[in-house]
């Protein structure tokens, strides 16, 4: 997902149902045989689409969806292998690796009271294919492989692929694939014909009907989400009734909210000063986990002068990712020497060799031949792309609240270490997230910050998307020899050679430098000391249901 996961056009200006409120001093779960109590999560997310599933592309739309539908497989807390949950067990799968056979979860319903079948399924996965066809800033690109599904009986569902793809259960866990009531979306459905503005026109802005533990009851743009527990939901009830989630536009306002108790819990985002305040704070638990998210720069590659690969690699080697971490984050992120991240083994830190320790790309390196450094590495590709003297202009475009407060100041250190080496003058401009998704698509934006949190738990997550113009590819790099590079990744169900295979990707990517890897920093929430289950994994599901108020 974009920043992520992504971007697209406004939300819908409100939904209003049969709303409960959620007050902030609500009393805290427990008694009486369902949920009760109610919780106050505080964000400065926004929704940027709508918590459509076959659109939503974004952190808080898929956050939404999770909370509130479900797909036939799932990660666990903490799990990295994928897990049954509308599916009644895992599917079998053809030796070929196109076959999956899942035989569902019996006496589930929706939240309208429809019951969960095969035919549903098949609606809902082919609805989000179909939308992922035609608007390449949905997140139903991500079911482009699937050739067929089938609905033998009310119970089994047979989805056959075009080519092996050792992802696609992994694919199968993201929002994208959660199965939504047929009855309630059968207005929201592509006849064939639809383009452009009529293909968004057909997503269900209103509302969601899903599975899942909550249901949504009121939304109010850039102000509210309120949940409420879904009184037929098949599972483990959600220990808490209600939860509100209100929308910030400043950290300081969310940093505020917290420590007057207007706020619960404060997740997504706090800058590293706001966070750290809460430590060691009577009456406050800061909670950390491990993150997934990364932050990269962006370059348009179809637009001049970024096309020529010898000047983006002089700009990488330009930036100094250790200035961003020590004086934006206090030590608190890491480095990103790939656009793998290193919780996945087959991360590869090539982009080591051009930037950080200033060493040429992997594949135009001369061995033995002592590697260039800071400056001297610019200059060598600089004059390469026929610029031996004088300075190259760069137009920096980052947006100031989607991120968090510290999106300007990563902005200005990167101006100070391009501008540092002499050779770069730079332009920083800045626009709200709505109008950033509509710049990058356009490709107005020649040189941009972005962020990227994981569709699925897989490296393949961090490189595909990248080079795909169907799936994502910010960079309108559309690099053929990359794709080749994933298929055969993908293709590949022998463990060892597959991970060899996404290094060669790493190493082509790096090369090609099309994006710079920044940094990654840890999940964080702040949040009142009465508050338990939050959990912070590295898939990024926000559970909900599992967050309780002790007293």
């Amino acid at each position: 997902m974009t920043g992520r996961r992504r971007l697209a056009v406004g939300a819908a200006a409100a939904l209003v149902l049969a709303a409960g409120a959620c007050g902030g001093g609500g009393g805290g779960s427990g008694g009486g045989k369902g949920p009760s109590g109610s919780i106050v999560i505080g964000t400065t997310e926004s929704l940027q689409n709508s918590f459509d599933p076959a659109q939503a592309y974004d952190y808080l739309g898929s956050e939404v969806i999770f909370n509130t539908a479900e797909t036939l497989v799932t990660y666990a807390p903490d799990a990295t292998e994928p897990s049954p949950l509308l599916a009644a067990s895992m599917p079998d799968v053809s030796t070929d690796g196109l076959t999956y056979t899942f035989i569902l979860r019996a006496g589930v319903k929706f939240s309208d009271g429809t019951p969960l079948n095969a035919a549903a399924v098949k609606f809902s996965l082919e609805r989000a294919k179909a939308f992922g066809a035609k608007d390449p800033e949905a997140a139903g690109s991500l079911l482009e492989g699937i050739r067929s599904i089938a609905a033998p009986s009310e119970g089994k569902v047979v989805i056959t692929l075009a080519q092996p793809n050792v992802t696609f259960l992994s694919r199968l866990a993201y929002s994208v694939a959660s199965i939504v009531s047929p009855a309630a979306y059968a207005a929201n459905v592509l006849s064939g014909p639809e383009t452009g503005a009529a293909v968004k026109a057909k997503y269900k802005t209103d509302t969601i009907v899903g599975t899942g533990p909550y249901r949504v009851t009121a939304y109010r743009e850039r102000e509210l989400i309120d949940f409420e527990a879904n009184p037929t939901y098949w599972g483990t009830a959600p220990k808490t009734k209600r939860i509100r989630v209100k929308l910030y536009d400043k950290s300081s306002a969310l940093k505020g909210a917290l420590e007057t108790h207007e706020v619960d819990v404060a997740f997504r985002s706090l800058q590293p000063d706001e966070n750290a305040s809460f430590k060691n704070k009577p009456g406050f638990t800061l909670v950390e986990g491990k993150g997934s998210g990364i932050r990269y720069l962006v370059f348009n590659t179809t637009a001049k002068p970024w096309n020529d690969v010898n000047l983006r690699r002089a700009l990488a080697a330009a930036v100094n990712r250790q200035a961003i971490v020590g004086e934006v984050f206090k030590g608190s992120a890491a480095t990103l020497a790939s656009m793998v991240p290193p919780v996945f083994p087959a991360s590869e830190p090539k982009w080591e060799q051009v930037y950080g320790a200033g060493a040429p790309p992997p594949t135009t390196a001369s061995k033995g031949a002592p590697a260039p450094t800071g400056k001297s590495l610019v200059d060598k590709y600089l004059s390469a792309a026929g610029k031996p003297a004088g300075t190259v202009p760069v137009e920096l475009w980052y947006s100031p609240t989607h991120y968090g407060d510290t999106e300007a100041a990563v902005a200005e250190i990167l101006t100070q270490s391009l501008e540092k080496t002499g050779r770069f003058t730079v332009k920083v401009n800045h626009v709200e997230w709505a109008e950033y998704g509509k710049k990058r698509a356009d490709g107005t934006m020649p040189v941009f910050l972005m962020g990227w949190f994981p569709d699925y738990l897989d490296p393949d997550d961090y490189l595909e998307p990248f080079s795909n113009p169907a799936s994502f590819d910010p960079a309108k790099w559309d690099d053929s020899k990359m794709q080749e590079l994933i298929h055969s990744e993908q293709r590949t169900q022998d463990a060892d050679r597959r991970a060899e295979s996404l290094r060669d990707a790493q190493a082509y990517m790096a090369d090609q430098a099309p994006y710079i890897p920044l940094f990654q920093a840890p999940q964080v929430a702040a949040t009142s000391d009465k508050i338990g289950g939050v959990v912070l994994d590295p898939i990024q599901i926000f559970r909900y249901w599992l967050l309780e108020k002790k007293g």
